[in-house]
Order: structure tokens, then sequence, then C-alpha cells
């Protein structure tokens, strides 16, 4: 017999059957399987709100998983991409675009004197350990268990298994053993775990996402990015941080304004161009001559896209014109404050994570922070999730599959307020 929620989601499950013929699984990304009752086919979105083919309409926190700072259409962004257009896309050349984006950037961030433009996060963070190598002149990579940077072998590890601290790197089918090989796998916010893996000697660099943004919202201990730091002076490695998440997301410098430690190379993505691929390696002029002299290789066809590079400069805009950072935490604050009264009120163990900015976490566990991805696994039922977030769908607010809401420009009281409504049925119901 056909449910109710079936007969919600009809569109969707006959797109998702006519994709599934001829696309693997009937998405582009893995991280899209897990939609209910199937993945869902959107239509449109505009502002802070999504309609899917069905008509049904969602209050959007995925974000796009992240990039829509400014909200769907923002108008100043859709006005510079529709400019740009009538100049071409591509020229195989440098377009008039890219000294205005490097210069705006790097007018945001003091700490950058010099970048490179690619299309993801994943290949910035690669071409990150190629110049960390070639400068160190060592090999192996420090990351940490439940830190993304991307799917590729030499850095991609198994995240939905928890390893032994500084043990075998866990993979996934298909994946080459001899590239694991470089990297040494740490528990996040153990430093005495970095300190012994610098002491093999042949560190090219640290690499870590500032805030663990891919396996709950644990935030770095007190004093432990500057311990890595220090670490990493003391054996000559590079500290390579990727904001890819954080980055315009916890304020206009990201995690490393807010915490006042700077990397030797930072990594953005994501927010830097309101959904557009675009993405940036910036460091020290010193650090990334060797790429400017051609010695080290970075390369890419759709890089600097015109349109990409648009969109890029016009969201750095509107976030240093404008400067919506303190009204996006102060509605992110409500929304976290309000979950946890609502947990307290219908006597559920509904956690939230939330360090300031647009983001936080939903769990349901022990309210103490988490520290480690270990420490996360043992205090989040992944089931208990996944029924609360299929019924708040339902309710019309989409978040992220994981848990991890993203709070943008464009959300208001109003909104707030329905998705609170939404999430105290969705809670009765989960």
């Amino acid at each position: 017999m056909t449910s109710a929620t079936d007969l919600r989601y009809n569109q969707s499950q006959v797109e998702h059957a006519r994709r599934r013929q001829v696309i693997a699984g009937g998405v582009n990304s893995n991280v899209r399987l897990a939609g209910t009752p199937v993945p869902l086919t959107i239509a449109r979105g505009d502002g802070a709100l999504l309609w899917d083919v069905d008509d049904n309409v969602y209050i959007d926190y995925a974000a796009g998983m992240g990039p829509m700072v400014l909200g769907h259409n923002h108008p100043d962004v859709v006005a510079a991409v529709q400019l740009s257009l009538s100049t071409g896309q591509l020229f195989a050349g440098q377009n008039t675009f890219e000294a205005e984006f490097a210069e705006t950037l790097i007018g945001a961030l003091p700490w950058i004197e010099s970048i490179r433009i690619g299309m993801s996060g994943t290949e910035m963070d690669l071409l990150a350990v190629r110049i960390a190598r070639a400068t160190t002149g060592h090999s192996k990579v420090v990351r940490f268990a439940g830190h993304y940077h991307g799917w590729l072998d030499p850095l991609f590890v198994n995240m939905a298994v928890t390893p032994e601290p500084m043990g075998p790197v866990p993979l996934t089918p298909g994946q080459s053993v001899s590239a694991a090989s470089d990297i040494i796998l740490c528990e996040w916010n153990d430093l005495a775990q970095v300190a012994q893996a610098l002491e093999s000697g042949d560190v090219a660099c640290v690499l870590m996402e500032p805030v663990m943004c891919n396996t709950g919202l644990i935030p770095p201990s007190d004093g432990y990015l500057q311990g890595v730091k220090d670490l990493c002076r003391q054996h000559g490695a590079l500290f390579v941080v990727d904001e890819v998440i954080t980055g315009f997301r916890l304020g206009l410098t990201g995690a490393q304004g807010l915490y006042g430690v700077q990397g030797d190379i930072s990594i953005y993505a994501k927010a830097i161009a309101s959904g557009f691929p675009l993405a940036v390696l910036g460091s020290s002029t010193e650090l990334l001559a060797s790429v400017g002299r051609g010695e080290v290789n970075h390369s890419g066809t759709y890089n600097t896209g015109v349109s990409s590079i648009a969109a890029g400069i016009a969201t750095l805009r509107v976030l240093i014109d404008t400067d919506p950072y303190a009204e996006i935490d102060r509605l992110t604050r409500r929304l976290a404050d309000g979950f946890v009264q609502l947990g307290q009120q219908l006597g559920v163990d509904l956690a939230v994570d939330h360090i300031g900015g647009g983001l936080f976490q939903t769990r349901f566990g022990k309210a103490e922070p988490t520290t480690s991805r270990a420490d996360f696994a043992t205090n989040s039922d992944g089931a208990l999730l996944a029924r609360f977030l299929e019924n708040l769908q339902n309710h019309g607010v989409r978040p992220t599959s994981r848990g991890l809401w993203f709070v943008s420009a464009v959300h208001d009281d109003d909104l707030v307020d329905k998705t609170l409504a939404a999430a105290e049925r969705a809670l009765g119901e989960s």
C-alpha cells in the first residue's frame, strides 16, 4: 500500500528511477545516496528555500553542503555571472577578473600573500601536499581521524570506522595501498600523537580542518592549534589548514581568524563563490614561488573559469561590504538554543554542538562536548539522527544528511520559528 509519504515524493521517485538506468546509484556524489525515501530531485532554490520536483518546499540548511552562505540566487552574484557570460566562458588563457579576485581575497586574509586557483578543495589539498614535499624534502602527511580532504587516494581514509590511533590507515575498496603508506593518521586533539608522528623525521606537512566538521563539529582544544604549529616548526614540517568548510562561515577570516593561529598554507572553497566551482590555495610568496616558476606542477583546464571567478568576486564583495556575520551568529545561536530547549522539554537526549558562526551539529547522545572521532562515535546515535532528519524533511526542513546545519545570510527569525516548530513535531515522531 502506498503511504502518504511516498505520494509526497512521487515525482522524485520517478526521476530517481530514471537516473538509476543511466547513472550509477542515481546520484553523482556518494554522499547523496542517503536521501529518503529516495535522493530528492530539486527543481529550484531561492534565498533560504528549496523546492523539489513535487513542489514540496524546504527551509534549506544544507546550503549546497556549505557554499550557499548568501543563499540561492543572490542578486549580486547572479548579476555578476550574467555579465561575465557575455564575455565568454573559458579561454585557455587568463581573464580580466583574476587579479581583482586575488586582490580582494588577499585583502580580507592578511596572512596570505599569494594564491593559486582551482576548482575543488580536493585538488587544492593535493597541491598543498605537493608544495610541502617539494619544500621540505619529506614525504609523509599527518592527518586526523574524522577529517576529510577529498575522495582521492593520496588523502582519503574510510570515514565509517574509528581507526586505531597511529595504526593502519583504513581504506575503502579500490584504493591504492601504496598511496596510503604516506599517511600517518592521528586522533584529533591529541597533541602527543602529533609529536610522536613528527618524530619519524619524514613528515612533509600536518594537514587538518581547524575545526572538525566532517564528523560532528569538534573544535580544537585550548592551545592545540598553536601546539601543532610549534611542533611543525620544531620538526621542519609545514602546517596546512583546510578551511573548505570553516572559511567564510565562522566569520570573514574563518577559523584561523577566530583562533588567532594561521597555517603556512590555507585552503578555501565552498562559501567562497556561492556554489560555483572555485577553490583557492593561499600562502606566502616564498612558498608559492616554486609553483610560479613551473617547478611544482599545478595545472587545470577549467581553473579560473570566467563565471566562477565573477561569482567569487561578487560573493566576497557582499561578505566584506555587508558583514552579515553578527546576524548569522545570532540566528544560529537562537536556533541551536531552541533545539536544546526542545530536547529538555520532550525528555530527549538531543545534543547541539555550536562554537559560534553559522554552523552547528545535532546529535543524539550526551550533552557534553565531544573531542575526537572516537568520542563522537560513542556519543551519537546515528539511527535516531537518521529518523529525526527524515521527519524534519517531511515537515519542510532540510539540513545535511549527517546533522550538520548551515545558517546563511538569508535566514531570518520567521524561518527559525518555523524550523523550531517543525523540529518539535519531528522529535515527537522520532
